[in-house]
């Protein structure tokens, strides 16, 4: 076994978390019952990844034995990662039902291969799920393991989660998907998260989240919980604490929310005054700023913002808007007075 091979899964199992080693190295499946009943788990790490690594040397491992280790971990603590949302459109194949994953694998691997042969694929299916990794190379540089793009593709979809793209390496793997898949086009959407499951939730619509506009009723008629949601607040008009709850209900819901980590605004805006203004006057570029809002849960969050009494109700639809439009990143700027087809301005 070659030394970069042998310290790349070195470098793997010292990632793996002593309490997941046995249930990773299990899935892996690469090594028998009985050679994982001679590994002293409770080793320092160093010492449990070599053990590791002279297993593998006996049993001559190759980079599809240690790529599909490093798909395993991943798939275990895939939130350590950054995922972007893809979205392919205009299906090439009218019978998409008849979509065969081996000539998807097989049409990925030849597309990407055509443009460089230096560059690992390797596939894992976990369900209904694909999950792909490639490490990219260059004419002068082998693959590099360490940087390796992952995508997660589920068949009949026209949704992928990529992480670890590198803007280089863009066109040949949308390429590659499109001919795979059997789309025409694909495109980023304007939603990243480290939480996978979350961005499925929402792309899937598989969340239980009205998104009602709010048609308001008298108070007789909303089914209010008198408990105080937060007991450091005192409310002292009871009908204003029921219309926040009404409000909170009818825009997110009851269940649980989708887990974003942060939500982007970048606002685009000309300078518009009658008075000369010195260094403004005739001003061309338009003034650029961005607000970005970070959490560990960021509708959660917002949800709890007007109840808390921080924020008035209802919400911004800024904010609120964000799982129904499927996108956490916006770009707001003034409307096209002469091409309103074309404007990039975000009406909410």
């Amino acid at each position: 076994m070659d030394e970069w091979l042998a310290e790349f899964i070195r470098r793997t199992v010292l990632r793996v978390p002593m309490s997941e080693t046995i249930s990773i190295l299990k899935a892996w499946a690469f090594f028998t019952e009985r050679e994982l009943q001679t590994l002293t788990l409770r080793t320092p790490k160093e010492n449990r990844a070599l053990e590791v690594v002279r297993l593998c040397e006996e049993k001559h491992a190759t980079i599809k034995h240690a790529a599909a280790l490093d798909i395993i971990y991943c798939h275990a603590n895939q939130n350590k990662r950054c995922w972007n949302v893809y979205q392919m459109a205009k299906p090439s194949d009218p019978e998409m039902d008849l979509f065969d994953m081996s000539e998807f694998k097989l049409q990925f691997k030849k597309s990407i291969h055509a443009v460089s042969k230096n560059v690992t694929i390797h596939f894992k299916e976990f369900g209904d799920a694909l999950w792909i990794r490639i490490a990219w190379g260059t004419h002068h540089s082998r693959p590099n393991q360490y940087k390796a793009t992952f995508v997660v593709y589920h068949s009949k979809t026209p949704y992928v989660f990529i992480a670890n793209l590198a803007k280089s390496c863009q066109p040949v793997l949308c390429q590659a998907l499109v001919i795979g898949a059997k789309y025409s086009q694909i495109q980023e959407m304007e939603l990243k998260s480290r939480c996978l499951d979350s961005l499925k939730d929402i792309v899937f619509k598989r969340f239980n989240q009205p998104f009602q506009t709010y048609h308001p009723r008298p108070l007789q008629e909303r089914n209010v919980d008198p408990g105080i949601v937060d007991p450091r607040v005192t409310y002292e008009n009871v009908r204003e604490k029921a219309r926040i709850q009404y409000l909170t209900r009818e825009t997110f819901g009851d269940g649980a929310l989708p887990k974003l980590e942060f939500a982007s605004y970048k606002l685009e805006t000309m300078f518009r005054g009658e008075n000369e203004m010195g260094v403004l006057e005739g001003r061309t570029e338009p003034f650029r700023c961005v607000v970005k809002f970070s959490s560990s849960h960021l509708l959660e969050s917002i949800r709890s913002l007007a109840p808390a009494g921080i924020a008035e109700a209802p919400i911004s639809n800024l904010l609120t808007c964000i799982p129904h439009k499927a996108r956490n990143v916006f770009k707001i700027t003034e409307k096209k007075d002469l091409h309103p087809a074309s404007s990039q301005a975000t009406n909410l």
